[in-house]
Formats: structure tokens, sequence, C-alpha cells
């Protein structure tokens, strides 16, 4: 088995150097498409939080701004700008133009109820993760998008700017959280309102809690060596007042714990295994990779039913808005 983490491999992998996810780009980039439909699922979550038609009708109906930071490869930044696309026969501003089949139908309630639209600006701290999401972006045809590298603790952007912003299991990563969220604050505009989706602790997440134990049993590093806490968010209490400090107003929080039902063959941990510690991985031995995978699954077989995997994952949408 690999020899544990040396202190110069630990210091290359902390989560304040944006070399570590430069390292991982590549690998979020290969697991992106294939993670999108169970993405768009939980992305519902943080749009539903925003209230976009409620912000729409705040606007007047213009179309809304939203910035997505710590982006990644897409998401929720896609989610967001499928939302605020124009529906098929209607303009821009969502004004129920008649399309090529006819004349909207009068007594369609929804034909006649104005759907917000507008423009999401997607963002990352790594370069090669905004070139990876601007390729896909073309790809998809997603045209109510913008993608830019940004430092969510240090944003590019006035005061005021924008109408949302979202950020999706990236505000614990920063050196500086609190700063992030102040900067969030900064560039809202008044009634804007800011979503962030955290994971909850730990102890709530067994396929976090089985990666820590078995890379740590056998490559010597676990979220903690690696400089690594995704549950810093965890309590939910501490976020709002978290949230509270930095500016936010009418803020609220849900949990949510689904489970999935996948097939017991398919080694379903690799995804979050690459995209966290990837840079590792890679320089693992093939012995190493397959001791990992049967102790994942070893490990997580009490949550095998009818031959699936029904391992819950826990996160909390927290939201906020600036008086």
């Amino acid at each position: 088995m690999s020899k544990p983490q040396s202190e110069k491999d630990r210091i290359d992998m902390t989560n304040n150097s944006p070399n570590t996810w430069q390292h991982l780009s590549s690998d979020w980039i290969n697991w992106a498409d294939r993670l999108a439909p169970a993405a768009e699922k939980i992305n519902r979550h943080m749009i539903e939080a925003a209230d976009l038609e409620t912000l729409a009708r705040l606007r007047g109906d213009a179309p809304l701004d939203v910035l997505d930071l710590a982006s990644g490869v897409g998401e929720p930044a896609f989610s967001f700008a499928r939302a605020l696309a124009a529906p098929t026969g209607e303009t821009a501003t969502g004004g129920g133009a008649a399309n090529d089949a006819g004349p909207a139908n009068s007594n369609d309630v929804s034909a006649n109820t104005p759907h917000p639209s507008g423009h999401v600006t997607a963002s990352d701290i790594v370069p090669e993760m905004c070139d990876g999401l601007a390729a896909r972006a073309e790809e998809e045809g997603i045209a109510n998008i913008s993608v830019i590298p940004a430092d969510m603790e240090n944003l590019p952007f006035s005061d005021h700017s924008f109408d949302v912003v979202s950020c999706r299991f990236g505000v614990m990563f920063c050196n500086d959280p609190d700063r992030a969220l102040r900067e969030s604050h900064r560039v809202l505009r008044p009634g804007g309102r800011a979503v962030y989706m955290v994971w909850a602790p730990m102890v709530d997440n067994p396929l976090f809690a089985a990666m820590d134990a078995v890379l740590g049993n056998i490559l010597g590093i676990g979220f903690d060596q690696a400089g690594l806490d995704p549950f810093s968010f965890g309590n939910i209490d501490q976020s709002m007042d978290r949230m509270e400090t930095a500016g936010f107003t009418g803020i609220t929080a849900t949990t949510h714990s689904p489970a999935g039902r996948i097939p017991e063959k398919v080694a379903f941990w690799k995804p979050q295994m690459d995209m966290l510690f990837g840079n590792v991985l890679r320089d693992a031995s093939d012995m190493d990779r397959g001791a990992i995978d049967a102790a994942m699954f070893e490990t997580l077989s009490p949550y095998i039913e009818d031959g699936h995997f029904q391992v819950p994952i826990c996160f909390h949408v927290l939201s906020g808005k600036r008086a």
C-alpha cells in the first residue's frame, strides 16, 4: 500500500490554495455530464429558495441578474440559466408572445403568467474550471450565461450588481468564508437574495464518513490531512448567525436528505472521491485503488437493499436577503 502523505503533499492539498482545485479541474470535467441529472434534482432546492418569481415581480418583471459562485464546471449555474430562459414561444422578458404554431391559448393560465427571465454570470477561482464550464454551456446551447474567473472573497463586481447570488458546496472551502458572505451581500441589490447549499455534518453523510475512514487507512489522508472541511457550515444555527453577521436579513434554512437507488455493482463513490482527492488518487497504485473500492463497498454495504445502494446525503439550503 502507499505510504502516508508527506507534510509537503498535505500542504499542496490544502483548501486555501487555488492550486488544489486547479489540479482537480480535469476530474470535475470528467464527471460533469454524468453527474448532471443528479445535480439538477438537488439544484431545484436552491432555485426554490431564491424565489425567482417574487424577485421578478419586485423588479417589475425585468430580467434578473444571477451570480453563481464556485460554479465548478456548471452547477448550479446551468440550472439557474435554464430556469431563467424564456419558454418556447415567449420573448426574453417572458411576455407570452405567440409561437410558430399559433397564438397562445387565452384559457391557459401558464400562457398568460409572466415567466422570470434573466442572465447568469458563472464564476470560479480556477480558470480551467471556467473553460470547461464555457465549453459545456456552448455544447448544451445555454445562451443566457457568461463565465468569468473570480475569487468569491474579492469579487470583481460593483455594489448592487445582482438580484441573486448562489453558491453550491463552495463557501466552506474559502480561506475566509465570512468575508465571502460579506462580498455576496455587497454585490446584491436591495431586496436581492443569496442562496447557499452546504453539507450537513459528516455524521449525517455516510458516504463522506466512509471516504474519510477508508482513504485515511489506506493512503494516510482524509479531510483533515488534506485541509478540507466540507462540514464547517453543518451547524444550521451557527451558519444562520454567520449570515446575519454578514448583513443578511430574512434568513431561512431547510435540510434535505435524499437517498438515491444505485445498483450495488456501481462504485458510486468515485465521482466525489475523484473531485476531492483526485490528485492523490492519481498517484495511488492499482493495488491501493482496488483496496479502496473493496473497503468502500464493505463500509457502505449496510445501505444495500434489494440489490441497490440507498445511501442518504444530507445538506442544508441557507437563504438570506439584502434589505
